[in-house]
């Protein structure tokens, strides 16, 4: 073969190669927090639809997000805790694209359900049950009840759900709780099932695995606990909106809910987001937000929202 044929087949090699660059940069590789996994798969479909780009997620929790973008094997984080001062070091670019919260959740059969759905819990009775310093539900309510005690559920994984709930409890980390739980699970999916089977348990769940997602209602075998908020023994009228999840996302959504555990979930991007993955989150900044009470989270306010899209346009946060 003379040097001629040999150039042209190179030619033709380098311009195939560069073709199928193309292709791939038409997927988005998506990772990360379970509590935003549910939205991003809408995301994902309709996005899908009007633009031809085919977007691949996995869950796996907000640690394997921000650990799989920063480490080149995603380009989109998922992340529902706030992003850590070491992980912006390393080059995490994010901006906020949605709310939801944090409840903890108790089995439908608990033994005291009906008192707790009459009085709510505090904060406090939270913290000493999820420290171990309450140990059977008849404390609570000041009876002795026979075979009730707490069995508490936490996260075993990576999971910003588990780390606003520990901040929530107070001056405390995932590992503390994680420390003082019976068991601990991967997923939000895992603990709401061990909670729906253990009927003196305690876990927390992002409000879509404590609510039915397409009726609106409770998960089957969970009930969502009312927060006594101003703590006088009684769930009055304006604490008292756990009975569906329309009533509880819009008590979060106007601030009735305390925060944490209601938070901001982000997307994250190794530097400034680029090409595919910036016509994504620039979509789901604009369009794609019409798909987020419909899904069960909550919309970003319109100042909150124009900041995250002029944080987006601008490739640094101020």
């Amino acid at each position: 073969m003379n040097n001629k044929w040999v150039r042209f087949i190179l030619i033709l090699l380098f311009l195939s190669g560069c073709k199928s660059g193309r292709e791939e940069r038409r997927e988005i590789r998506v990772s990360g927090a379970w509590a935003l996994y549910p939205m991003m798969l809408v995301w994902a479909e309709e996005y899908g639809k009007v633009s031809g780009v085919k977007v691949e997620v996995a869950g796996g929790g907000a640690g394997k997000g921000v650990s799989d973008v920063l480490s080149g094997q995603v380009d989109i984080g998922m992340v529902s805790r706030p992003i850590r001062e070491e992980e912006i070091k390393e080059g995490a670019f994010y901006v906020a694209v949605t709310k939801d919260a944090v409840v903890a959740t108790i089995n439908s059969k608990n033994p005291i359900i009906k008192e707790i759905y009459k009085r709510g819990l505090t904060k406090e009775e939270l913290r000493k049950i999820f420290m171990g310093e309450i140990k059977e539900w008849g404390e609570i309510v000041g009876k002795e009840l026979k075979d009730d005690k707490i069995i508490i559920y936490g996260r075993s994984d990576a999971s910003g759900a588990a780390q606003v709930w520990a901040e929530f409890l107070g001056n405390y980390t995932q590992g503390d709780c994680k420390e003082k739980a019976h068991a601990n699970f991967d997923g939000d999916q895992a603990v709401a099932l061990a909670v729906s089977r253990e009927k003196n348990s305690i876990g927390f769940n992002n409000l879509n695995y404590a609510y039915n997602i397409e009726t609106g209602s409770f998960a089957e075998g969970i009930r969502p606990v009312p927060i006594d908020l101003n703590e006088n023994g009684t769930l009055d009228p304006d604490e008292d909106f756990y009975s569906n999840r329309e009533k509880f996302v819009y008590n979060v959504s106007i601030g009735k809910y305390p925060s944490p555990p209601a938070r901001f979930e982000y997307l994250v991007s190794k530097g400034p987001f680029k090409g595919e993955a910036k016509k994504f989150v620039e979509w789901i900044l604009n369009e794609g937000q019409k798909f987020i009470e419909e899904s069960g989270y909550i919309k970003l306010s319109p100042e909150k929202l124009q900041e995250e899209i002029e944080t987006l346009n601008r490739g640094r946060r101020k």
